[in-house]
């Protein structure tokens, strides 16, 4: 999927190879989706949908968030607004820093989780369908095909059957869409105060995946992990966190040893073994093992000349 361009109004994007672009709203069309929101509002009104200034005292009365959960929210907060002054003020050794830096990540993360959680209703409130309904509408007349600038869909309706279907261009068109209208940034993660920190001194890479002074990727402990996080060897194989080796499936994958009788001696299936001639054995040739996970370093070796 190739990187997002702005051109003027304009943000263009590519699935499957074929270009695509999302246009910023005319007046025209933006008037048509105040006249969608309005039905929408009024329709969820009338099916009994909760305004958004009822949904705090609903939630509580459903012990969906009360003054505990009120009061974490307050709490994870400070400790964010408390990490980042010490990351602008500096003067601490780096490793402290770093330290502080990933925690802000950890807060940050369950802040978000907090969020959701208080949020989830509001979709359902008479606003957030309504809101919904004028975003969709909006999509569907401003997602064009880039040469042409046609409407890839006819109407909302047509945009919500595709998506029932399946269709991915809705998807990326809505992501691209949503940033250009509510003026949200593509790299927002990349612009909070703890990654900002971290891209500075080389603690993680361009996808904030921690790396190590080789700039391999490794979890917060240091250790080594592929691009999905799955741990892994020195030498690309899979293991588990204490280095046992592991299967692409993530079997322990030890070199088994025939099971003792009570007498100490190995108990062999007779059944699967079969004899193999002298002849047939020196022909056979084992095959390299296939390499998992993380590929070798290659090696740099000087030219002798002789």
């Amino acid at each position: 999927m190739a990187e997002d361009k702005k051109v003027d109004n304009k943000r263009i994007f590519e699935v499957d190879g074929k270009k695509y672009a999302v246009i910023r709203p005319t007046s025209k069309y933006t008037e048509d989706a105040t006249m969608e929101y309005n039905r929408v509002f009024s329709k969820a009104l009338q099916n009994g949908a909760l305004l958004r200034e009822r949904l705090d005292q609903f939630m509580r009365q459903q012990k969906l968030w009360d003054d505990d959960r009120e009061a974490q929210y307050t709490d994870l907060l400070t400790q964010i607004n408390d990490r980042e002054k010490k990351l602008s003020q500096g003067g601490i050794k780096l490793s402290e820093a770093k330290d502080i830096a990933l925690e802000m990540r950890g807060v940050r993360a369950a802040l978000q989780a907090l969020i959701s959680q208080r949020n989830a209703l509001d979709v359902n409130t008479a606003q957030g369908q309504a809101e919904n309904a004028r975003f969709n509408f909006l999509l569907a007349a401003c997602l064009v095909y880039n040469e042409s600038g046609e409407r890839i869909y006819s109407s909302v309706e047509d945009y919500s059957e595709k998506q029932a279907e399946g269709d991915t261009i809705g998807v990326v068109g809505a992501e691209y869409f949503a940033n250009m209208y509510f003026g949200l940034e593509k790299d927002y993660e990349k612009k909070l105060p703890e990654n900002k920190f971290l891209q500075e001194y080389k603690f993680v890479n361009d996808e904030l995946q921690l790396i190590n002074k080789e700039g391999l990727t490794v979890d917060w402990e240091g250790k080594l992990v592929d691009e999905y996080g799955k741990y892994v060897n020195e030498e690309g194989d899979y293991v588990d966190y204490e280095g046992n080796p592991l299967s692409e499936e993530g079997l322990y994958d030890f070199e088994a040893k025939p099971f003792l009788d009570e007498e100490g001696n190995p108990i062999v299936d007779e059944s699967k073994e079969k004899p193999v001639k002298k002849e047939e054995a020196s022909d056979e040739k084992e095959e390299p093992k296939k390499r998992r996970g993380r590929p070798k370093k290659e090696q740099k070796t000087e030219a002798v000349e002789k």
